[in-house]
């Protein structure tokens, strides 16, 4: 098991436990499975998503994983990861991001298509190295990047690839607060708590429809981007 989840009242903190929590086909397998059952337990009123080291909340694409599969399980695993981006701009309970550590890549890319961002004071970059490493976003995570943060941050963040502290992520309009280590988790299980009291449907009904967008986008254009990718 890769991750855990707890229950703090109505809210389910699910904590990932792979060591800088890289996105490889196991995890993102177990992410995708757990999300989908709090989605439907009715004893679940909100998600909070954290890292269990507290350097890492995700270090983004496993690489080296990925150089080790076929091209088939290659490809089939970066469809995953589109899908896991679908599910959660349309996720239809409040989705926090407890962002406790370095957010790079993929787990920055995830975090922003939640509905809520905490992160440290004291410790963390939040980085779209991408550009950097010569590795272009499919169209799926630029849109949901841009429905998460605005085109504005988007700018700032993804075209510069430069590793924001979590304050300065406060700052550009990234995170919504910073907090110590002490105090993140907690903090992020308050504003859940607070989201959780929201009515339902209304809330996934709406979610869904600002979402409705970016999933297309995913499910149109990601796959042919998929399809031609190659790490080798």
């Amino acid at each position: 098991m890769e991750l855990t989840t707890t229950m703090q009242g109505p809210v389910a903190v699910m904590t990932l436990n792979a060591g800088d929590n890289r996105f490889s086909g196991p995890l993102l397998a177990e992410v995708r499975a757990e999300m989908a059952r709090l989605a439907k337990d009715p004893a679940t009123g909100a998600v909070v998503v954290t890292g269990g080291n507290d350097k890492f909340f995700s270090n983004g694409l496993h690489l080296d994983w990925m150089k080790a599969q076929t091209p088939d399980t290659l490809r089939a695993f970066l469809h995953d990861v589109s899908a896991l981006l679908k599910e959660t701009v349309l996720y239809p309970k409040p989705l926090i991001g407890a962002v406790n550590g370095h957010a790079f890549g993929l787990g920055a890319i995830w975090a922003s298509g939640m509905d809520f961002r905490l992160v440290r004071d004291d410790r963390g970059w939040i980085c779209f190295p991408e550009f950097d490493i010569n590795i272009p976003l499919t169209p799926g995570m630029l849109a949901v990047c841009e429905l998460g943060l605005g085109r504005q941050v988007v700018r700032e963040m993804v075209w510069s690839a430069k590793r924001y502290s979590g304050p300065e992520a406060v700052s550009v309009g990234w995170a919504r607060a910073a907090f110590s280590q002490g105090d993140i988790l907690p903090k992020a299980v308050e504003l859940a708590t607070f989201m959780a009291a929201k009515k339902q449907p209304a809330f996934a009904v709406t979610k869904r429809q600002m979402g409705q967008d970016t999933a297309r986008v995913i499910e149109e254009r990601d796959p042919p981007v998929v399809e031609s990718f190659s790490i080798r």
